[in-house]
């Protein structure tokens, strides 16, 4: 009796694994599909394809990716807003979908949402500084500017001892025109690191004195007969 139930498990579990290959190929082929439409700007049967996908295998966040591309094309914001989300919950390391959820939300008029997101994307991701530098360029260049500058302080945190996310902060502010925010981002930089080539310079010829904090007063070095004394106490 126990030998088959044994079989009868076992061949159980092969017609699983046999229906769930099949609808990951078919999956595959729906993407596949849809990514030629996608390719001759037909939304509404690359959509079709997508849709079917993601009722075989739910959780490949690239297919929700793309199926949001399509319900933004087709102007279907809450749909499209809902597949950013999943995409982002299934690859939430992803800065492609990070980036293209956050946009979403900040270009439909949800700015609060979309630095709030941003916020937690920068939370919990992992890199270098020159990550989330690249990052904050990144958020600029496509008109978030408070996304990019949360990047940059974000730079600062993994960093606190390098000056360059702080004084990329302060050539932001002069880009704009904001010399007041300018000036302060260089001289925060330089109460980091004083010594920071031309930032001396900068403050001087601006007008701008910091004081540099002094040198902690070490104790003189003992002399020979001071040694011979302490050696001879051990």
């Amino acid at each position: 009796m126990k030998a088959i139930v044994r079989k009868t498990a076992g061949a159980i579990l092969v017609l699983i694994l046999v229906v769930w290959q099949g609808c990951g190929v078919e999956a595959v082929r729906s993407n596949r599909r849809a990514q030629v439409y996608l390719e001759h700007d037909q939304y509404e049967l690359a959509k079709q394809e997508l849709e079917k996908s993601v009722t075989l295998d739910f959780e490949n966040p690239a297919t929700h990716y793309w199926l949001a591309k399509c319900f933004e094309a087709l102007n279907e914001t809450t749909k499209a807003e809902w597949e950013y989300a999943l995409a982002v919950r299934f690859n939430p390391a992803s800065d492609l979908f990070q980036m293209s959820y956050i946009k979403f939300l900040n270009d439909n008029g949800k700015q609060k949402e979309s630095q709030r997101a941003t916020k937690l994307f920068l939370e919990h991701k992992e890199g270098a500084m020159r990550d989330f530098l690249r990052l904050g360029e990144a958020f600029i260049a496509e008109n978030m500017d408070k996304q990019g500058l949360m990047a940059y302080f974000a730079a600062a945190k993994v960093e606190p001892k390098n000056v360059i996310p702080l004084l990329t902060v302060a050539d932001y502010f002069a880009s704009k025109g904001d010399t007041d925010k300018e000036a302060e981002y260089r001289v925060e930089a330089f109460k980091i690191n004083p010594y920071y080539p031309g930032l001396a310079k900068w403050l001087g010829e601006h007008g701008l004195r910091v004081d540099v904090p002094e040198p902690p007063d070490y104790p003189p070095r003992p002399t020979e007969l001071e040694k011979e004394l302490f050696e001879l106490e051990l």
